[in-house]
C-alpha cells in the first residue's frame, strides 16, 4: 500500500499511464476491509487485529537468494523523499508501488485477499465508534542504521505531512479529518479523528514511517530540498543515483523481516519504449511494461515466448487515460464544448488501431469492475454530427470560411500539452488531431520533459492535457474532482460543481459500502454530463519477464515482485 501512491493518486501520479508514457501501479482496496470496519463499529467493541506472535518472517531461502531484478523507469524522478514526492517513478523505488522497498507503513495491503495487513504495526485497535485508531508498533522494527522504529517516527512522519510549509499539500488533505493524536508509549500511538472517514485505517496505516533523527529539520525548505540518500526501514537500501542512467537499491542485510531474494534492484532510465524492447532482448532489463503493439506482436512469436513470461491482466491499480480540459481556458469553459470534444474522439478506432483492442473505452475514474463505478453509464459515442451542432449551440462556428471555427474573433486553436519522447503516445494525439480537424477546429501538440510537464500541469498552464491517473478497488476522488483542490491540489482542469463536492464530502463519511456507492453512482453521472476530461482508456497490464525469474504469478492486486527469485543455476549477477 503505502500513503501516496497509494494516494495519489494521487499524485500523482504521477503517475501515470498516460498514453503508454507512464507505468501505472497505485493504491490498492477492497469493500470487504469497509464492511469489516462497519462490522466493527456495530456489532464489537474495541477488537484487536495482531500480526501473530510478534516475531518477524522467517529469512529467504538461500538457494533462492541471489541475482539482480532490472527494471525499467520512464523518465528520473524529482525526488526520492518520501514525503513530497507526487510521481509514479518516486513510487516505484521507493513506495508501495515497490512493495515498500526503502519506506514502510504500518500496514500494507495483501495481494491475494486485498485486504490489509500488519507491516511495522505489531496489532492495530479501532474504537467501536469508527474515530480512534490505535497503532502498536513491532518490538523488532528497525531502520536501516540500525535505530529502532518509534512512536516518536511515526508522528513526525505525520506532523511533516500535516505541516503548510512542507510540500506535500496533496498527500496532507487525505488527513484533514484526522483531529489529534496521543503518544501511549514508545511503541504506541492512538489517532482521533474528527468524523467518519471511509478510508480512514488504509489512510493511517500508509503513513511512510521515517527516522526522525535523520529528517528532522528547523526549516521546511531543508526537508523539501532533500531529494536523494532516502534512509528507511525497508528490506533494501539507497545504493547509488547515477544521473541520466540508473538508480541502485542494494539488499538490507540486517532488515528486521524475511529478508529479499535479490541482491538488487536497478531502474534503468530508459524513455523510449522500442529501446527499452531491444534492453529486454538483449536481457539489460529483466521487467517490462510493454505497448499493445509490442505484445501482440511478440506474444505470438514462439521463440520470444521460450525466453520471457508474458503477461496480460485487467489491474485495478493500471487506472485509465485522458485528455482534460482546463476550464478555465476560453475554449473550454462552456460543458457543450467539451461535450463535442468527447463526441469527436473516435476512441474505439484508437483502440483498434493503436491498442489492437487489448484497452477498454472507460466512462469515468472508477474502476470498471468495481462496486463505485456507475453501470448504467455508456461511453459518449463517436458523432461527429452531433459534436457540430454543439459547437454552433456554443457559438464556435466558421463566420470567415477558412475552414476554421471562431467565436468572437477568435479561431478555435489550442494547445495540447503533453510528455515527449514516447512514439505511441504522439501516435494518438496525431489521431485526435486529425479528427477535431474535421470538424474545424485546430490542436497543436506542445511536449515536455517530464519534469516541465508536471510544472506545468501543477501551475495549470495549459489549455488540454493528456495525462493517467492510477486506480484502486475504491478509490477516494476528493484530490483530484473537489473544487477546494484546484489550488494546490490535483483538480487540475479546475472542475467546480457544487452538487459534486457535496456527493464527494458525504461519501468520505459514509461507512456503509452500499449508501456510499449510491453517492459514488451520482458523482460519476455528474462527471459524464459535465465531460471536464474526455476519459479515453481503461489500461490492461501488459508485461514481458525475463523467464529466468520463477515464481510469478497473477494476484488479485497484480504480480508482486517479492515472490519472484531466480535460482542458482540460472542467475546473472554475482
Amino acid at each position: 500500500m503505502g500513503s501516496k501512491s497509494t494516494f495519489f493518486k494521487f499524485f500523482v501520479v504521477v503517475t501515470l499511464v498516460v498514453l503508454l508514457i507512464f507505468q501505472i501501479l497505485a493504491m490498492k482496496q477492497s469493500d470487504r476491509l469497509y464492511e469489516r470496519i462497519n462490522k466493527l463499529q456495530k456489532d464489537m467493541g474495541n477488537m484487536s487485529f495482531s500480526s501473530g506472535n510478534g516475531s518477524p518472517a522467517s529469512s529467504s531461502d538461500d538457494s533462492k537468494a541471489g541475482d539482480w531484478l532490472v527494471r525499467r523507469i520512464g523518465s528520473e524522478p524529482p525526488t526520492l523523499n518520501p514525503i513530497t514526492y507526487k510521481d509514479l517513478y518516486a513510487s516505484l523505488i521507493c513506495g508501495s508501488d515497490g512493495g515498500n522497498n526503502i519506506f514502510e507503513t504500518l500496514l500494507t495491503y495483501n495481494y491475494d485477499t486485498a485486504e490489509l495487513e500488519a507491516l511495522l504495526a505489531e496489532s492495530w485497535e479501532i474504537s467501536d465508534d469508527g474515530l480512534e485508531f490505535t497503532f502498536t508498533i513491532r518490538d523488532d522494527a528497525y531502520f536501516s542504521d540500525g535505530t529502532p522504529v518509534t512512536s516518536d517516527d511515526l508522528i513526525f512522519a505525520y506532523e511533516t505531512i500535516i505541516n503548510p510549509e512542507i510540500d506535500a499539500a496533496n498527500l496532507a488533505n487525505y488527513y484533514k479529518d484526522v483531529e489529534g493524536y496521543e503518544r501511549i508509549d514508545n511503541k504506541t500511538v492512538v489517532f482521533k479523528m474528527s468524523r467518519a472517514y471511509f478510508k480512514s485505517l488504509e489512510m493511517l496505516g500508509g503513513i511512510p514511517v521515517i527516522p526522525k533523527h535523520v529528517y528532522q529539520f528547523e526549516d521546511a525548505s531543508e526537508f523539501n530540498q532533500n531529494r536523494a540518500d532516502p534512509v528507511g526501514s525497508g528490506p533494501y537500501l539507497f545504493d547509488k543515483w547515477d544521473v541520466g542512467s540508473q538508480i541502485v537499491l542494494t539488499r538490507n542485510e540486517n532488515y528486521w523481516g524475511s529478508k529479499p531474494n535479490f541482491k538488487k534492484i536497478v531502474y534503468r532510465v530508459i524513455s523510449n519504449d522500442k529501446a527499452a524492447l531491444q534492453a529486454l532482448q538483449s536481457h539489460t532489463l529483466d521487467v517490462l511494461s510493454v505497448t499493445p503493439e509490442q505484445f501482440v506482436k511478440y506474444s505470438q512469436d514462439e521463440e520470444f515466448c521460450n525466453n520471457f513470461h508474458v503477461i496480460s491482466y485487467w489491474n485495478p491499480s493500471s487506472g485509465f487515460t485522458y485528455v482534460g480540459w482546463n476550464s478555465e481556458s476560453r475554449f473550454f469553459k462552456d460543458k457543450l464544448v467539451r461535450q463535442a470534444m468527447t463526441h469527436i474522439v473516435d476512441r474505439d478506432a484508437i483502440n483498434e488501431h493503436l491498442f489492437k483492442n487489448l484497452f477498454r473505452v472507460t466512462t469515468g475514474p472508477f474502476f470498471f469492475m468495481g462496486h463505485q463505478n456507475n453501470p448504467e453509464i455508456e461511453p459518449w459515442p463517436f458523432d461527429p454530427q452531433r459534436a457540430c451542432e454543439l459547437l454552433d449551440e456554443a457559438g464556435w462556428k466558421d463566420t470567415d470560411g477558412d475552414g476554421v471555427r471562431d467565436k468572437n474573433g477568435v479561431p478555435f486553436n489550442f494547445k495540447l500539452t503533453t510528455v515527449s519522447a514516447n512514439e505511441t503516445g504522439e501516435k494518438m494525439c496525431l489521431l485526435i488531431k486529425d479528427q477535431l480537424e474535421q470538424v474545424g477546429v485546430i490542436m497543436e501538440l506542445d511536449p515536455y520533459e517530464w519534469s516541465v510537464f508536471t510544472d506545468k500541469l501543477h501551475k495549470r498552464e495549459f489549455e488540454a492535457v493528456t495525462l493517467g491517473w492510477s486506480g484502486a478497488l475504491e478509490s477516494d476522488p476528493y484530490q483530484v474532482w473537489h473544487s477546494s483542490q484546484i489550488e494546490g491540489g490535483s483538480n487540475y482542469v479546475g472542475f467546480n460543481v457544487p452538487r459534486a463536492d457535496e456527493l464527494i464530502v458525504q461519501a468520505r463519511a459514509t461507512i456503509d459500502p452500499d449508501k456510499r456507492n449510491k453517492l459514488f453512482h451520482e458523482f460519476h453521472a455528474i462527471l459524464h454530463e459535465q465531460q471536464p476530461y474526455t476519459f479515453m482508456f481503461n489500461r490492461k497490464s501488459l508485461v514481458f519477464i525475463d523467464k529466468r525469474i520463477e515464481n510469478v504469478t497473477i494476484h488479485k492486486l497484480g504480480l508482486n515482485s517479492k515472490e519472484w527469485y531466480v535460482p542458482q543455476d540460472k542467475q546473472r549477477y554475482h
